[in-house]
């Protein structure tokens, strides 16, 4: 991995939306260049990655239970777009689902509703998102989440913990397969929860 897709990855948030949206652009054809000459040795990623997705999907629906109740009545909007934006360990994933990433406008404020947002809610499948829109918890949300018995609720951190988890080994095995077949980077070897946005 270049020096420039690292430090395009991980600015330790300081990145402003524009400079943010050429780099994650940066990102996405850095991406593509990878997975068309890699891509018999990341196709065992796709398990991963479908493992990935099954259980944010699977989440999901818990969330949902709680968002169709809190949402509605709330008058200010939470889905802002500086949330909009993928983490490496998000555009790994996608790609190794044969997905692309969303494209993201310009001079959209980073306080304004997130560009993703429709009338319905969110345009994008739950496992499309970023990890971190999908984990964001308001306050009145995350009150009504833990409302749920004791055991609903462990239950629910278990599954946020498992899907790091997988995502921390989706990332550490797309590293390890780039380095094995000799892709030039020095990047980080975990998924942290860095993300290019703060």
């Amino acid at each position: 991995m270049t020096d420039a897709f690292r430090d395009k990855a991980y600015d330790g948030g300081a990145m402003r939306a524009h400079a943010g949206i050429e780099a994650l652009n940066s990102i996405r054809k850095e991406m593509d260049f990878i997975f068309r000459k890699y891509g018999g040795e990341l196709e065992g990623l796709k398990v991963s990655a479908e493992a990935v997705s099954y259980a944010v999907e699977t989440a999901g629906s818990f969330i949902e239970r709680h968002t169709s109740a809190v949402c509605p009545g709330c008058l200010e909007v939470c889905c802002i777009n500086r949330h909009s934006y993928h983490e490496l360990a998000d555009i790994v994933c996608i790609y190794a689902l044969g997905r692309r990433p969303p494209f993201y406008r310009e001079k959209v404020g980073d306080r304004e509703p997130c560009q993703f947002l429709g009338k319905e809610g969110c345009t994008l499948r739950r496992p499309l998102r970023p990890h971190r829109c999908n984990w964001y918890f308001c306050t009145p949300l995350l009150d009504h989440i833990q409302s749920v018995s004791a055991r609903e609720y462990r239950g629910f951190i278990a599954d946020q913990r498992a899907i790091n988890r997988k995502r921390e080994e989706l990332l550490n095995a797309f590293f390890a397969i780039l380095k094995r077949a000799g892709y030039d980077f020095e990047g980080p070897k975990s998924a942290p929860d860095e993300i290019f946005f703060t």
